[in-house]
């Protein structure tokens, strides 16, 4: 059975040792609320919480998104900002691209990019002389 939001939340706040009340401090969230989201009885909360309990606990907020059964809004307004996105994602649904494949991809484009800012550290360089 997978995971659930809560229980992820709870087993990552005892892995730091944090206690209930401490970490629902620490989050500006009420230990009763904080109880509830562990125990499955409220909602995933909102954005901006599932990303300080990422913070503080020490995890990956996407992952906490995925428990979440939700998105993080800053990713789903990149998506709609660049409009070949969608039809990218698409084509690596049909394509049923594995997590491997991405990773090839992210570490292929990180590749490049560190490759373009060096070059273009070389050309201000080169000006500066």
């Amino acid at each position: 059975m997978a995971k659930k939001f809560g229980e992820t939340i709870r087993e990552m706040r005892e892995a730091q040792k944090l206690g209930l009340r401490t970490a629902a401090e620490r989050l500006g969230i009420s230990p009763a609320y904080l109880s509830r989201i562990e125990r499955g009885r409220e909602n995933p909360p909102r954005p901006e919480l599932i990303r300080r309990i990422a913070a503080l606990l020490g995890g990956d907020a996407d992952v906490l998104f995925r428990l979440a059964d939700s998105t993080d809004p800053e990713l789903a307004e990149y998506v709609n900002s660049i409009p070949k996105l969608p039809e990218f994602l698409r084509t690596a649904m049909a394509a049923r691209l594995s997590s491997d494949d991405f990773q090839r991809l992210i570490d292929q484009i990180q590749t490049e990019s560190s490759s373009t800012t060096s070059k273009k550290r070389s050309k201000l360089r080169g000006r500066q002389s």
